[in-house]
């Protein structure tokens, strides 16, 4: 198991036992530190403010409910009303830009930004881009998530948030 891989599964069992009986309160410090709810609410967040619901939705092909801090506030989270799919926008200091390019699937596109990309990602699609000083990363699972409709969404988050 890689570093990454082994942090993200401890981040996983943590945020799973949150609000259960008998979790101890820095459990909750732990989810709050790693969605960002301890910097910010979602309603203050600029990824989850650059989109309405309906927008997001229709990445997706499906409602959304309100959106959720993610990546320790440095992202905003839709999911899907009924549980199937998710959007997420993150934006990330240029030099945290990382490609998955050895993916099946992978290519890289001309815009927006430099390093642009797009790549089947679990049971949906993500693209990423360096706009500047950030760099922008857009994920999509749902009914309609496509390759299209994720390039479209990072394109429009580069406008939006990717300064």
């Amino acid at each position: 198991m890689t570093r990454h891989a082994a942090l993200l599964f401890a981040a996983c069992c943590l945020l799973a036992a949150c609000g259960k009986p008998g979790v101890p309160a820095d459990a909750e410090k732990v989810r709050a530190a790693l969605t960002g709810d301890d910097k910010q609410t979602a309603a203050q967040n600029p990824q989850c403010q650059a989109f309405k619901a309906s927008e997001i939705a229709a990445y997706i092909g499906e409602p959304v409910n309100a959106p959720d801090n993610a990546g320790a506030g440095l992202g905003c989270q839709w999911t899907a009303k009924d549980g199937s799919g998710d959007v997420i926008v993150t934006v990330v200091p240029a030099e945290y830009h990382e490609k998955p390019s050895g993916g099946k699937g992978f290519h890289t596109l001309p815009a927006p930004g430099t390093e642009a990309f797009v790549a089947p990602y679990f049971d949906g699609w993500l693209a990423g881009a360096i706009t500047g000083a950030n760099a922008v990363r857009v994920s999509t699972a749902g009914a309609a998530a496509s390759e299209a409709t994720t390039i479209a969404l990072l394109t429009e988050a580069a406008k939006r948030v990717g300064k």
